[in-house]
C-alpha cells in the first residue's frame, strides 16, 4: 500500500581476487582447474544484483486501454483495481474498456469504474451468500434455540446467545411439559424474556464454549467464501444463483492482423537481443582484467545476497497507528506471491510488455587492505585514496565499455594520470591534449 515500507537487509560476501583464486589452483589438476574455473563463474554471475522499479498508474492506464493521466487524480478507483487484482486475482479482461476508440477519456474512465462497480457487487452478494449459509447451518446444529429465534422472526438470533441466555430459557421451557406446549405459552416465555434476548444479539465480551463451537464454523466458513468466490471469478461467471455479466463486462476482442502486427514493433527482435549486454557477463570480464592490472589483487568480487529477515512498516488506516513487524521465511513468501499476482495483472499474463519500468543492475566488489588505515598510511608508506581511486577506475571502465579518459572531468584528470592511475591514463592525457604523462612536472 501507500505507506507500507519494507526492509530488506542485504548481505555481502567477498570472494578470492583474481590473483588469489589462481594461485590457489595453480597446483591442482587440469580436470580439478576447469571445474574450479567452472565454480568461480558461477559464484561471479551471482554478484549480479537486480532491482526493478515498476510504475503501477502508467502500467493499469495502458492495461484498461485508457488515456494518458487518467488515473492521476483517480485515487479510490485505483486502490479498488489493485485490491482486485491482489485480494481476488480478477482477470484483467473483466475490467478493461472494450468500447470504441473514439470516446472521450471522462467516457472511457466511466466505463471502468462502472466496470469494478459491478465486480465488487458480485464479490459482496457472495460474502452474504456465505454467510448466510454458514448461519443456517450453525443453527442447524442447535435446534433448541431455533424455537425462540423464530417467535422474534429473526432466524439468526439464536445462534449468538450467552450461557446465561442459555440457562434461563432452559429453565423456563423445562417448566412446562412436551404436551402442554404450545405457541401461546411459547410466546408469553419469549414476550418475557424479551429484555434478555436483545441484550445478547450481540456476542457478549466473555465468549463461553458454547457460543464458541457456534461462531468458530461461520467465521471459517466465510473466510472459505472468500477464497472460493475469488477462483470462481477466474473461472467466469458465479454460477446460476448470479446474474450474468452484461454485454459491456465481456472481454475486449482478439487484436486483428493489422493491430498484432503493429504490436509485434513493441518486442525485441533476435538482433536487438544479440546486441543487448549480459549485465551476467559483467562479474567475469571484471575478473579478467583485474588479473593482468597493476593493483588488481586487492580487489574482491563480493555477492549480494537477501537476509533471512524482513521488517515491515505498515498502517491498515488513516487513523491507524503504524506498526512494525519482522517477515520470516511464510510471511515472506506470502509478499512475494502478492507482488507476483499483481505483476501477472499488470502484464496479462506476458502478453502487455511493462513499458513503464527502469531496471538497476548492482555489481559489488570490495578493494580490501591487507592492514589497517594507519599501517598503510605510515608502514607502508601508501596512499589508500589513491588505490581506491584505481580500482573505481578500473570497475568503470569495464561496465561502461569505455576509456579511462571520458570517465573522469577535466579537472582531476591530470591528478589522476599522474599518481593514481598512470598506466590506464597516460595514452588517454596525450590524446586529449593535456601532455604526456612524463612531461609532467
Amino acid at each position: 500500500q501507500n505507506k507500507d515500507a519494507v526492509d530488506i537487509p542485504l548481505m555481502l560476501e567477498a570472494l578470492p581476487s583474481a590473483t588469489e583464486f589462481r594461485d590457489a589452483i595453480s597446483s591442482l589438476s587440469p580436470e580439478q582447474q576447469r571445474f574450479a574455473k567452472a565454480y568461480r563463474a558461477m559464484q561471479l554471475e551471482g554478484s549480479v544484483f537486480g532491482i526493478l522499479v515498476i510504475q503501477l498508474k502508467p502500467q493499469l492506464e495502458a492495461l484498461l486501454k485508457l488515456p494518458h493521466d487518467a488515473l492521476t487524480k483517480e485515487i479510490a478507483l485505483t486502490q479498488q483495481l489493485l485490491d482486485l487484482f491482489i485480494q481476488y486475482q480478477i482477470p484483467s479482461d473483466l475490467l478493461t474498456y472494450a468500447g470504441p476508440a473514439a470516446a472521450s477519456p471522462e467516457e472511457k474512465l466511466e466505463a471502468v469504474r462502472g466496470h469494478v462497480a459491478a465486480i465488487y457487487k458480485m464479490v459482496e452478494a457472495a460474502k452474504e451468500g456465505e454467510l448466510h449459509a454458514a448461519r443456517q447451518e450453525a443453527m442447524m446444529e442447535q435446534p433448541f434455540h431455533q424455537e425462540y429465534a423464530e417467535s422474534f422472526g429473526d432466524t439468526s438470533a439464536g445462534c449468538f446467545l450467552s450461557g446465561e441466555a442459555r440457562s434461563a430459557a432452559m429453565s423456563a421451557d423445562s417448566d412446562e411439559t412436551p404436551l402442554r406446549r404450545n405457541p401461546r405459552s411459547l410466546q408469553r416465555r419469549c414476550s418475557a424474556s424479551a429484555g434478555l434476548l436483545s441484550a445478547c444479539s450481540a456476542p457478549p465480551p466473555r465468549h463461553s464454549a458454547a457460543q464458541k463451537r457456534v461462531q468458530m464454523p461461520v467465521a471459517a466458513c466465510a473466510a472459505g467464501g472468500m477464497e472460493g468466490s475469488s477462483n470462481i471469478l477466474m473461472g467466469g461467471g458465479f454460477g446460476a444463483s448470479f446474474p450474468a455479466p452484461t454485454a459491456k463486462a465481456t472481454p475486449a476482442p482478439i487484436a486483428g492482423p493489422a493491430e498484432a502486427k503493429a504490436n509485434d514493433d513493441d518486442f525485441d527482435t533476435a538482433d536487438d537481443v544479440a546486441s543487448e549486454l549480459d549485465y551476467t557477463k559483467i562479474p567475469s570480464t571484471l575478473d579478467a582484467k583485474l588479473l593482468t592490472a597493476e593493483g588488481g589483487a586487492a580487489i574482491r568480487p563480493t555477492t549480494i545476497k537477501v537476509g533471512e529477515t524482513w521488517t515491515k512498516r505498515s498502517q491498515k488506516a488513516l487513523l491507524g497507528k503504524p506498526k512494525e513487524e519482522a517477515l520470516h521465511t511464510e510471511e515472506q513468501q506470502r509478499e512475494k506471491q502478492a507482488a507476483f499476482d499483481l505483476l501477472d495483472a499488470l502484464s496479462c499474463s506476458g502478453a502487455l510488455p511493462i513499458a513503464c519500468c527502469s531496471l538497476h543492475v548492482v555489481v559489488a566488489a570490495t578493494h580490501a587492505f591487507d592492514q589497517s588505515l594507519l599501517d598503510t598510511v605510515i608502514q607502508q608508506n601508501v596512499n589508500p585514496i589513491e588505490k581506491l581511486e584505481r580500482s573505481s577506475l578500473l570497475v568503470a571502465t569495464t561496465i561502461h565499455d569505455a576509456p579511462a579518459g571520458r570517465l573522469l572531468r577535466d579537472e582531476v584528470r591530470e591528478r589522476v594520470a599522474r599518481f593514481a592511475a598512470p598506466e590506464l591514463l597516460g595514452g588517454d592525457a596525450a590524446a586529449a591534449g593535456e601532455g604526456a604523462v612524463a612531461d609532467l612536472p
